[in-house]
């Protein structure tokens, strides 16, 4: 099978995730206006523990199967019908207490009309497992076009599907618009699923179907990257209680859900964008280093994907910081308002704090893949749990205040994100050799300053939503130019880039 280079790996797993998170994006704005602040909220009360289920039975998959196999010492098909054997029981498992508990699950969240929610999701949990593991397999052989494929194809149809049911059934009921919604998730995994299984079909039919792998031998690179992947979902499990009650102190129910709903719905989607282009580089990057026959070529990896990271990022972290309100007004329009509390403006708040975060979550995703490739399996989780600790303690303390509330999710969030991005620097500049380049720092700045400067001038023309988008065409197109220009990129660093690092 012929291997995709570091360019092309990062390019085709990169503009799978934009074209999937776009669909995605249309997707969640379009429920954002037929649910409604109050709809959406409830929606996302679901997901934390779903998500959690889901990391249960397949986080750290795709990434620590594609690192076995880069390894060359197993044969892929075995890999795969051990894996898909392993996780599928783990997923029944898992699904059985889903439904079973799904009642008293919804009542400890304040909102027992949404334990049906938690039923017809639960299938979705081996579905999503079977595509974990086949993504896994993919991605350790260097072919990155099953995922970005089956990942596009999937937001379609969730997209499709679930805003034709949410519109249809709206009429009925809030909660029967949901489930709406809900229903397209499954359908999305499942023709996710069928088309990974055809692309596999397909790639392994010269494969021989022996290997002396053992369970216990995978397992010792799936449980840390799982531990290190469940964290979060455990915490957004947790938001999602602790932030409700809180809230409630000074807020009623319903309010609280509104809120919570801002920030984990609305707000976290446009927070979320560049780490689109981190966890293609870290999925990319794991595998290139754990083969890498040299630490010279494996410290270069990591500082070339250092440098996408900040030239993709800064301009989203600079925009959520300085035109909030212009985005979050394109997007979302006048949805957000509701209770009688001003969410589009709550939002422009949340999304200038919550944008800062953005590019410390990036850099922190590619130091944890990297400190995976060299086996240091503890780092990381260890660092993450310290860091969402943090971020409860927090939460806790300032969270009951009448002034601050939702925000200090936003707050607690930032601060997570940061201190897990310093605690992983420090473990790697124990494995790598990180050089600060400031003629690079220097060039990233002189471009996003023309960026700047480009979009503020086109923004001034009118506040309509087709000159936002007018100027951020603008700005995107000016700001590619400049790292044209500038030339930020070295002639080593594009060899590094166009040819697979051995």
């Amino acid at each position: 099978m012929k291997k995709d280079n570091l360019m092309k790996g990062t390019l085709v797993l990169s503009i799978g995730a934009i074209l999937a998170k776009i669909f995605s994006a249309v997707y969640r704005i379009g429920l954002t206006r037929i649910l409604g602040g109050e709809g959406i909220g409830l929606y996302q009360l679901v997901f934390p523990l779903y998500s959690l289920c889901v990391v249960l039975a397949t986080a750290g998959l795709p990434m620590a199967i594609s690192k076995v196999i880069a390894k060359s010492k197993y044969q892929g098909k075995a890999v795969v019908k051990k894996c898909l054997f392993f996780v599928m029981i783990i997923s029944l498992i898992l699904s059985f207490i889903l439904i079973s508990c799904s009642k008293g699950l919804a009542r400890v969240q304040g909102e027992e009309s949404i334990s049906i929610c938690y039923i017809i999701l639960a299938p979705s949990i081996i579905l999503v497992s079977g595509c974990s593991v086949l993504r896994g397999y993919f991605q350790g052989v260097g072919n990155f076009t099953p995922s970005a494929v089956s990942n596009i194809v999937e937001q379609f149809v969730k997209l499709c599907i679930g805003l034709i049911l949410s519109l249809s059934l709206i009429g009925i009921s809030l909660l029967a618009s949901i489930i709406g919604a809900m229903i397209s998730i499954v359908a999305s995994e499942l023709i996710s699923l069928l088309i990974l299984f055809i692309y596999y079909k397909k790639n392994i039919l010269h494969e021989q179907n022996h290997s002396n792998l053992e369970i216990k031998d995978l397992l010792k690179d799936i449980l840390p990257i799982t531990l290190t992947n469940i964290i979060v979902p455990i915490a957004s499990f947790v938001d999602s209680i602790l932030v409700v009650n809180l809230l409630n102190i000074n807020f009623e129910q319903s309010t609280s859900v509104f809120l919570y709903g801002l920030e984990s719905g609305a707000v976290s989607s446009l927070v979320s964008l560049p780490t689109i282009f981190s966890f293609a580089i870290a999925s990319v990057i794991l595998p290139n280093i754990t083969s890498a026959k040299t630490k010279e070529n494996r410290d270069f990896v990591l500082r070339v994907a250092i440098k996408i990271i900040l030239i993709i990022t800064l301009p989203f972290v600079l925009c959520f910081a300085l035109i909030p309100d212009r985005l979050i007004t394109l997007l979302y329009g006048n949805g957000l308002d509701a209770m009688g509390i001003g969410g589009q403006n709550v939002a422009y708040r949340l999304l200038t704090i919550s944008g800062f975060g953005a590019i410390f979550l990036a850099i922190s995703q590619v130091y944890s893949s990297c400190l995976q490739a060299v086996d240091e399996r503890i780092a990381s989780v260890r660092n993450l749990a310290i860091a969402v600790l943090l971020k409860f303690i927090i939460e806790l303390i300032f969270m009951p205040s009448l002034v601050l509330n939702i925000y200090v999710l936003s707050i607690s969030n930032l601060v997570c994100y940061i201190t897990v991005m310093v605690l992983n620097h420090f473990e790697i500049k124990q494995h790598f050799n990180l050089k600060f380049n400031y003629i690079f720092i220097g060039k990233l700045i002189l471009c996003n300053s023309f960026m700047l400067l480009t979009l503020i001038i086109v923004l001034g023309f009118d506040n309509s939503w087709s000159n936002t988008l007018l100027a951020i065409a603008v700005a995107g197109i000016s700001y590619v130019a400049s790292l044209v220009l500038t030339k930020i990129f070295t002639k080593r660093d594009l060899a590094m880039i166009k040819y697979k690092v051995k």
